[in-house]
């Protein structure tokens, strides 16, 4: 089972939506797409299809890194 978590997971930003509701980040599609264009969102890892893949351990950081800012900003 600790292998599986090593293993490197690839999202599509309709998935992003979903983990930032796991982390009580309730945000629309449309954020999504307003922070891929900040320069520290996870940078494109492949495409399958229509879908630009990242990396979930990547975007996990940036979420994390999104709180902290939020939390010093008030």
């Amino acid at each position: 089972m600790e292998l599986l978590k090593e293993k490197e997971v690839l999202i599509n930003r309709s998935q992003m939506l979903e983990i930032a509701r796991q982390y009580n980040f309730f945000v629309s599609i449309g954020t999504i797409h307003r922070w891929a264009n900040e320069p520290d969102f996870p940078n494109v890892v492949g495409k399958k299809g229509k879908y630009l893949l990242y990396s979930n351990r990547d975007f996990t950081i940036f979420l994390h890194k999104r709180m902290r800012k939020i939390q010093v900003e008030h």
